[in-house]
């Protein structure tokens, strides 16, 4: 049998293995906070469900803690926080965005959680750290459409603190590799045609995210493009310097079959997510595993995982009735 690594490391290459690699992943309201106890709920979940990778889950909005977000929270364990309100109003609020460390504060909790949960593993499963675009992170503190407005009228504004944001950036990825991540996770929200046009996603996205992808690339194994929302530009990211690419293949497309026509990076997908993954009968999901285990007859370059994150909310036995249909697929070769 194969271990978690092998697993991972031939999906990545195209290769045979001797089951479905396989993750998931969802946020942990209330319990994020601590990074011990982050650490400990993301080493239970691999554990109890034999995953593949663990894909890191901090807060969603720990990139911008620091700069002033304050976190409006929710009673129970099932929501997640938001913003209380976003930092940025007006154009000029652009100017407030000061250097601060990617090591301290809310990062350096980020770090301590990985380092504990490194230390807590048995066997070493691969270990995917959450990092966010600047371009995402400059949107969870001003708002997708306030962003975009301020990008048509003062654009030297935001350049200005998506420059600063890169610099922290790379500075918390630094660390994470030193720290013994196999890779990041890169998620960008701003990636999609129903937010910008081309030209200003080049001038505004891609450019910072290659700042921090060719500071990974020569240094860790397994890194993922997560590309969030409908109409993302996959054939737009195609250089990035990634193994791995994820988008919402089953809520949103484009299929995994139209993106292999011309993607050569292995996949990570073919669940829904969230609500939409929620609402699913057990027929649909038991389909929708058989289904990814199939298409690994004809493309190897596949790892099944959610389009997104899955559910707080969602039962344990949802994500028990995945782990009991990859294997059972196994016994079937």
């Amino acid at each position: 049998m194969m271990t978690h690594k092998e697993r991972i490391e031939k999906a990545l290459a195209f290769k045979e293995t001797d089951r479905t690699p396989f993750s998931l992943w969802g946020h942990f309201p209330n319990k994020d906070r601590s990074p011990r106890r982050l650490a400990e709920l993301s080493i239970k979940a691999q554990k109890e469900l034999d995953l593949d990778f663990i894909k890191f889950m901090p807060c969603g909005l720990y990139t911008t803690i620091d700069y002033g977000i304050d976190l409006k929270v929710f009673s129970g364990y099932n929501t997640p926080p938001v913003a209380n309100e976003h930092i940025i109003k007006t154009v000029d609020d652009w100017d407030n965005i000061h250097m601060i460390s990617g090591t301290a504060g809310d990062y350096a909790m980020v770090l301590e959680a990985q380092r504990l949960c490194l230390e807590m593993m048995d066997e070493r499963i691969p270990f995917l750290q959450t990092v966010f675009s600047p371009m995402t992170t400059a949107a969870k503190m001003a708002g997708v459409d306030t962003l975009i407005k301020h990008i048509h009228e003062k654009p030297e504004k935001v350049k200005r603190a998506l420059e600063i944001i890169t610099e922290t950036t790379k500075q918390f990825v630094t660390a994470v590799v030193a720290g013994g991540a196999d890779g990041i996770f890169f998620a960008t929200q701003m990636s999609t045609y129903g937010r910008l046009e081309e030209k200003l996603h080049t001038d505004f996205v891609k450019g910072y995210d290659l700042e921090i992808l060719n500071l990974v690339k020569d240094k860790t194994w397994f890194n993922i493009i997560h590309l969030h929302g409908a109409n993302c530009m996959i054939k737009e990211v195609q250089d990035y310097p990634v193994q791995a690419i994820s988008w919402h293949d089953r809520d949103d497309g484009p299929s995994m079959a139209e993106v292999r026509t011309f993607c050569k990076k292995a996949f990570i997908g073919g669940l829904s997510w969230g609500k939409n993954w929620l609402s699913k009968t057990r027929e649909e999901v038991v389909r929708e595993v058989a289904e990814v285990s199939s298409w690994r007859k004809n493309d190897k370059g596949i790892i099944m995982g959610p389009g997104c994150v899955i559910d707080p909310s969602t039962p344990k036995e949802r994500l028990e009735l995945v782990k009991q249909c990859v294997f059972d697929s196994a016994k079937q070769k």
